[in-house]
């Protein structure tokens, strides 16, 4: 599967300073739409398909997702981002095994977890 970054909630000119940076490196970037919020991730980077489900909560605050990357392309694409004097994205996850059954707002949930347990000096505790 190709490189993609999943975007969510970004604004127009961060959203197109983004896909200039991954132009760079050869990263598809899908923003994902409001009325696709209560879709799982793995639907959203086309690994299940999209499934008939209800409308949820869009994500309220800046993420994104790194998924079908190597190790070499998230520090690729991280590296050039700091090169490019990209602002940091503060909710960003790479896709695993596991946040791929999430919705986006369950994964935003978790983000905003570790993220206040990071500012506290603590680590999150995430439920399985």
């Amino acid at each position: 599967m190709r490189p993609t970054i999943l975007t969510f909630h970004m604004a127009a000119d961060r959203l197109s300073k983004l896909r200039f940076l991954c132009m760079k490196l050869g990263v598809a970037v899908k923003a994902v739409a409001e009325e696709d919020a209560g879709q799982r991730i793995s639907a959203l980077c086309g690994l299940s398909p999209r499934e008939d489900v209800p409308a949820a909560e869009p994500v309220p605050e800046e993420m994104i997702v790194l998924c079908h990357m190597t190790d070499g392309q998230v520090n690729r694409f991280l590296q050039t981002a700091r090169q490019l004097r990209f602002a940091p994205v503060a909710l960003k996850a790479v896709l695993t095994s596991t946040n791929a059954e999430w919705s986006p707002a369950r994964l935003y949930a978790e983000l905003r977890q570790e993220r206040n347990a990071v500012m506290q000096g603590s680590s999150a505790v995430h439920d399985a």
